[in-house]
């Protein structure tokens, strides 16, 4: 068994509080809010940059629309792991619907970029109108409609 001489190394008593340290934690994500808004916008940009490259290449008939669509699912990913903790947890459910539409969809997603154009429409306008929290009934029901439409072209997918 080897010896603990970590142990004498770290002090029992003494060092912040875990309330401090909460509230530290709390305190940073609150100045960092404002910065989100402007990060996460950038990122709904790029995901429109890219739904309007893989419209191109599609009108084209080139063979890159799937890197278009694969990037439109890395950003989507990041938005949907960061919003939450912004208190953003509609722009989530619209990007964790686009995530989920890519990854199940397939090429799918690559001919229904009508779908993935009305997640990036939701996305522009939660951040638009500021939509924090759970948002009202209405609110709400935008990302009911986009899982909704999501569900039943899958459906429809997978009966063909």
């Amino acid at each position: 068994m080897p010896t603990n001489n970590l142990k004498p190394k770290v002090p029992s008593r003494g060092g912040p509080e875990l309330k401090d340290i909460v509230a530290s934690a709390e305190e940073a994500l609150s100045r960092m809010e404002g910065d989100y808004e402007i990060w996460v916008a950038k990122d709904v940009q790029k995901i429109s940059d890219f739904l309007e490259g893989a419209k191109e290449s599609l009108e084209m008939g080139a063979q890159s629309q799937s890197d278009f669509i694969e990037e439109i699912h890395v950003v989507g990913h990041n938005i949907k792991g960061q919003a939450a903790t912004f208190n953003f947890p509609l722009l989530t459910s619209a990007a964790k619907s686009l995530c989920h539409f890519i990854q199940e969809g397939g090429a799918t997603a690559e001919k229904r970029l009508d779908l993935v154009e009305a997640h990036v429409n939701t996305m522009k306008i939660i951040l638009a109108q500021k939509m924090k929290g759970n948002g009202g009934k209405s609110d709400r029901g935008l990302i009911t409609a986009l899982e909704q439409a999501v569900e039943k072209v899958l459906t429809t997918q997978s009966k063909s």
